[in-house]
């Protein structure tokens, strides 16, 4: 009989490749490490420039480290990830001077097979959040229902235009400039991932949905597989 074990993955980190991030991507594996959770994706802003280092990280650390990029449009900001980021060109060339239009973004992503997530779009403190206008966009994968950096009603708000257009919701920490944001919140995604690609398929599929995670721990575990804290909360339905 054939057994396939969910996974639990931060979905949403920035690394020091990000504009103001302070996180080195070996002490985000670390920290994810220790939170119990089996994976992290770090989404810099604006930028696939982490690539190697998050990988040799994963490798070094024995933890699933993936990557995508949290894109900055016009119309907030969107968390984007590709089957193989290697072969993705930088998103400056991609899309040429910022802002840069969310429909350009969402549509190229999708071209070269990627998911689009909008992130934390009723978050008031980031300049032109996106807010209700994900309801006319088209191609959207999946809303970030739960970020850990951001205040109860936004993420409320998530969850319920997430319900609204029948798309699924994802979780991520939102970490930025601390590590003890890493893994406060995640995706539970249904099947094993172990690559970019298998993380996008499990995406568009609908397979997922966020979990809030209580209070990690301190200090890296050095063994051992505890989760961390309990699961609080869950949201979004499974697309079919």
């Amino acid at each position: 009989m054939l057994i396939r074990l969910a996974m639990l993955i931060d979905l949403h980190v920035h690394s020091h490749h990000s504009p103001g991030g302070a996180l080195a991507p070996r002490d985000i594996v670390r920290r994810a490490k220790a939170a119990g959770l089996d994976g992290v994706v770090v989404t810099d802003v604006n930028s696939l420039d982490g690539l190697d280092e998050v990988r040799a990280a994963g490798r070094e650390e024995g933890l699933l480290a993936l990557v995508g990029a949290e894109l900055v449009t016009d119309h907030g900001h969107y968390l984007c990830y590709f089957p193989d980021p290697a072969r993705v060109p930088a998103p400056p060339q991609m899309f040429g001077t910022t802002p840069w239009r969310v429909r350009d973004v969402v549509e190229r992503v999708r071209q070269l097979g990627g998911a689009v997530v909008a992130a934390h779009p009723y978050d008031k403190s980031i300049e032109r959040p996106s807010g209700d206008f994900i309801f006319s966009l088209e191609g959207l994968t999946a809303v970030e229902g739960l970020c850990a950096r951001r205040k109860g009603p936004a993420n409320d708000l998530a969850v319920e235009a997430a319900d609204h257009m029948s798309l699924p919701c994802v979780g991520g920490s939102g970490a930025h400039d601390t590590l003890d944001d890493v893994g406060k919140a995640a995706t539970l995604f249904r099947e094993p991932v172990a690559t970019e690609a298998d993380l996008v398929r499990q995406l568009l599929a609908g397979h997922v949905f966020c979990v809030a995670v209580g209070v990690t721990p301190q200090e890296p575990a050095r063994g051992g597989r505890d989760r961390g804290g309990e699961r609080r909360r869950g949201g979004g339905r499974e697309r079919r």
